[in-house]
């Protein structure tokens, strides 16, 4: 589930009460999604991280993940590193744009780390590109651009 505090919000907002109160219970899946290919190759993606950014999980999801990251490297040289910092400048992107662009809500705060990422490598992520340029600009497999495409229509 993307957003979660957005769903707690709403049930706040509305009722002056949790979800909980009503019978709503969110858990996180762990991987977030699967995605399969033409060719029938698989990747599961969306593993939870800590507070500090590191990834947290249980055995089988640990391994799990290393198995999606090195699929990833299979790919593409350093894919689960460029995987890694495309989710970080999305995340940024996401962290500045949903309080200040989509629910018009001044938060500064959110700026620095949105201008460090539409500035890094020469503005190669910039957030007013087209996707494509974007997505050209940072992979060179096929299947890790549609990686990074599928995560934003899941997003959208």
């Amino acid at each position: 589930l993307l957003l979660k505090s957005v769903y707690q919000d709403l049930f706040l907002d509305c009722t002056r009460q949790s979800g909980e109160t009503y019978g709503l219970e969110m858990k996180q899946c762990v991987p977030a999604y699967q995605v399969v290919f033409d060719d029938g190759d698989v990747i599961d993606l969306g593993f939870p991280a800590n507070n500090d950014g590191k990834k947290k999980g249980s055995s089988d999801s640990s391994s799990r993940e290393n198995q999606s990251r090195g699929k990833m490297n299979q790919w593409e040289e350093n894919g689960a590193q460029k995987w890694d910092e495309y989710m970080r400048c999305t995340a940024a992107f996401l962290d500045c744009g949903l309080p200040n662009f989509i629910e018009e809500r001044l938060d500064l705060v959110s700026f620095p780390a949105f201008v460090v990422e539409a500035l890094r490598d020469g503005a190669k992520s910039w957030p007013l590109k087209p996707h494509s340029e974007v997505l050209d600009a940072v992979f060179t497999n096929d299947k890790m651009r549609a990686l990074a495409s599928f995560q934003d229509l899941y997003v959208g």
